[in-house]
């Protein structure tokens, strides 16, 4: 688990390339995101602190709080038990897109 978090934490990524490796992640961290409106939207996972009003700077760009990496991977396990058949990652990454903005 610890190694997968050294390459990723502060990196900059897609949601659909975090699916793949979400039951890897530490669970404490959040995934912010840089355009809120665009599913494709670069992302980074970083540890929430106290006053950042969930907004976070990376090579000066702005990451707003999507959801906590606890939430996404409850969220994506719930969901692919009530469904029929296994999603692949980019129909995941919709999901918890759509989730994270409209309900979570």
């Amino acid at each position: 688990m610890g190694k997968i978090i050294k390459l990723i934490k502060n990196t900059i990524m897609k949601l659909v390339e975090l699916i793949e490796h979400l039951e890897d992640v530490n669970e404490e961290l959040i995934i912010f995101q840089e355009d809120k409106k665009n599913f494709n939207s670069d992302i980074i996972l970083a540890f929430g602190e106290d006053g950042d009003g969930g907004i976070k700077y990376l090579n000066g760009k702005k990451y707003h709080y999507l959801i906590e990496v606890y939430l996404a991977k409850e969220f994506i396990e719930d969901w692919v038990a009530s469904l029929d058949y296994l999603p692949h990652s980019v129909e995941k990454a919709k999901r918890l897109y759509e989730y994270s903005i409209n309900d979570a």
